[in-house]
């Protein structure tokens, strides 16, 4: 996916609440069967990527590190991984 849709599939996801934020809420719910898509800051730690691979579920990297996608998303705090659900 290229940036802009990325950017445009999360802000529309997220007036329609079908964002999960957070690394260990976006594993559990992709677990569940419960998203389409998780979305990675490009500061992400290896370990955490390598982790979010082995579930099996697309993963796009965010251009930005978590600061902008904190902002991208409207947050007061960093946002390293979130989910997109089905």
């Amino acid at each position: 996916m290229k940036e802009q849709e990325i950017k445009q599939l999360i802000q529309t996801k997220l007036r329609k609440n079908e964002v999960i934020i957070g690394k260990k809420e976006s594993i559990k719910a992709a677990k569940e069967g419960l998203l389409d898509l998780i979305v990675y800051a490009k500061n992400t730690d290896e370990k955490t990527v390598n982790e979010l691979k082995s579930l099996g579920i697309r993963l796009e990297e965010y251009i930005g590190d978590s600061e902008a996608l904190s902002i991208l998303c409207g947050k007061p705090f960093n946002i390293l991984v979130l989910g997109i659900k089905r």
